[in-house]
């Protein structure tokens, strides 16, 4: 299987029917595939694809199903970015099989194929052979974005935001959530941040247009889902230059009352390595910020030279770890020190602890034995589109038994059974 072995393939079965799953799971074995997850409905798929380092390398979907049919979980997969690759099994015609197949993939799932039933070890075999090879398709393959189109990207309403988890280490609950830029090109595809932003911020009158854009885009967002009964504060990143304007906390202000979004739950984030032009009316803003009820916070903190002297100027309330430390931060005695001395500043100073990167259990235990706030990473989510955010949420707060504070994350690796 290429890369892939059979045997570290991990899959899960998505079927009403116990006898169908038992069925699909015992050609599984005959391969195999000994790490398999079974889900009787739309709801435990979806609970177990949004658990806590949840990874499924192919998930096989049934179309018929009560309650929520397959089609309606391909869209909710496809809302959650699932990466791993889609297989469609049904009774249906062969032609209405494939029809769905093109739909997942349209939403931008990765479709090996689709099986019509009963699941044979034949058509499971040329699957499983192509698990290893198939290729993610949101990710853009293009190295930088098109400078030249950034412009248009605002004009052609191109740009959106993402948004990642952020999850309280002692409650377990979700304590916010941060706005991630992304531009989704319509040839080229999804372009992460450090494709495009460099050349954004080379422009001034650029930079100010994201400013407005990300600060409307994510205010607007916390309004909605305040309204749908989830009471998130959202983060959003700001450049340096931000700062220097003066009417920023009246222009923040007047966006947080017409969406009825507390102050107190807009953190901007400014990272560390930049400096403003103007230092006094970077100052003058943020306590300006800090006076009205904002929350200010210290991005990718270890990775500058200026921190102290930040913290020193700005009435920051919290402190974001670098990804660059806390990814690995178990195995490196130096990304694991540069961890605990951030956390112990933030504790010092009365301010929160942020970890982002978290995307290992070990990595999670260290932070969590270090008494870190907050974490971030793709352990627990990915930043998601709005719609997909509410379906994690909506996930995360039913979810049969959330793991305990002070132990490891489950896995779902117990089939689901009727």
């Amino acid at each position: 299987m290429g890369q892939l072995r059979t045997h570290d393939v991990r899959v899960l079965v998505i079927d009403d029917q116990l006898q169908v799953r038992t069925a699909v799971c015992g050609v599984l074995r005959d391969l195999g595939v000994d790490d398999v997850v079974e889900a009787s409905s739309a709801r435990q798929a979806l609970s177990c694809v949004t658990a806590p380092g949840a990874r499924f390398d192919l998930i096989l979907c049934d179309l018929h199903m009560p309650e929520r049919d397959g089609i309606e979980t391909i869209r909710a997969l496809a809302a959650l970015g699932v990466e791993a690759a889609v297989v469609i099994m049904s009774v249906e015609a062969d032609r209405v099989i494939e029809i769905a197949g093109t739909l997942a993939s349209l939403q931008g799932l990765r479709v090996l194929g689709t099986i019509h039933k009963p699941v044979t070890a034949e058509n499971l075999a040329s699957i499983l052979d192509l698990v290893s090879s198939a290729k993610p398709v949101e990710q853009s393959s293009v190295a930088s974005a098109p400078e030249g189109e950034i412009g248009d990207a605002f004009l052609r309403q191109e740009l959106q935001l993402f948004y990642q988890p952020k999850i309280d280490l002692r409650s377990r609950r979700v304590a916010g959530v941060e706005a991630l830029i992304r531009w989704r090109h319509p040839t080229l595809g999804l372009f992460q941040p450090s494709a495009f932003m460099p050349a954004l911020e080379r422009s001034d009158d650029h930079s100010a247009l994201l400013t407005d854009f990300s600060l409307a885009e994510a205010i607007g967002f916390a309004g909605r889902v305040r309204r749908a009964g989830h009471g998130l504060g959202v983060a959003v990143n700001l450049s340096a230059r931000a700062f220097e304007r003066l009417d920023l906390p009246e222009h923040i202000e007047i966006l947080a009352r017409a969406s009825a979004v507390p102050n107190g739950s807009i953190t901007l984030e400014i990272t560390e390595t930049e400096v403003a032009r103007n230092v006094v009316r970077m100052v003058d803003v943020a306590l300006r910020l800090h006076l009205k009820g904002f929350q200010l916070a210290v991005d990718d903190f270890g990775m500058g030279e200026s921190g102290l002297a930040q913290l020193e100027r700005v009435p920051f309330a919290e402190i974001k770890i670098d990804r660059e430390f806390v990814h690995g931060c178990a195995k490196s005695h130096l990304k694991r020190s540069v961890v605990e001395a951030s956390v112990a500043l933030a504790r010092t100073l009365k301010m929160t602890s942020v970890a982002e990167g978290v995307q290992e259990q070990e990595d999670l235990d260290v932070v969590e034995a270090m008494q870190c706030d907050v974490i971030q990473g793709y352990f627990f989510a990915r930043p998601m589109s709005e719609d997909a955010l509410l379906v994690w949420l909506s996930n995360w707060r039913t979810r049969d038994q959330e793991f305990p504070a002070g132990g490891s994350a489950p896995r779902p690796t117990v089939p689901v059974r009727e």
